[in-house]
């Protein structure tokens, strides 16, 4: 990839710390990051639930939707809680202005017990995304939890997935 100072937000949607979806956002940064990619996670689960909700005046918070705003590519990982994202990841997106990922790049990942849930991507949160205007990868990644080795470790396919993720971004800025 030759495109230098492109920065990439991921917005962990888990109320859980060392998530499965927060795994796969690390190995997805770490190629990032072999091609002069900026990373910046932003962990929801750290963000005061009265500011999310009732949206209190918080820096942190602010610091946050201004950090998604100017990000080239934008990461939405998120378990899948009753076939969709997580309520976390939905209220923090509520919070964005509409139109505010216009000319954005969005990589969805989603992790799931099994393959059932495989289209919760495609009919959950795609759309959202596109309401705020972004382009979403056509790569995305649905995980499960027999794509993982015992150690935690990620399946080639995995790998695979990321690698196809990784090429389609490199594809659309180039």
């Amino acid at each position: 990839m030759s495109v230098n100072n492109k920065r990439a937000s991921a917005i962990l949607g888990s109320p859980f710390p060392k998530s499965t979806s927060e795994k796969i956002v690390e190995l997805v940064f770490q190629r990032l990051r072999e091609n002069s990619w900026e990373t910046d996670v932003i962990d929801l689960s750290k963000i005061d639930a009265e500011s999310l909700l009732i949206r209190n005046e918080d820096e942190k918070l602010d610091k946050v939707l201004k950090s998604v705003v100017q990000s080239d590519l934008i990461i939405t990982a998120s378990p899948t809680y009753r076939a969709t994202y997580t309520g976390l990841l939905k209220v923090f997106l509520d919070l964005l202005p509409q139109e505010s990922l216009s000319e954005k790049l969005v990589l969805p990942i989603q992790t799931g017990g099994s393959s059932d849930h495989s289209l919760t991507i495609e009919h959950g949160i795609t759309p959202v995304m596109r309401s705020l205007g972004a382009t979403v990868l056509t790569n995305t990644i649905y995980a499960w939890s027999s794509q993982f080795k015992e150690d935690g470790s990620p399946s080639p396919g995995i790998i695979e997935l990321i690698n196809n993720s990784v090429k389609e971004l490199d594809f659309l800025l180039n």
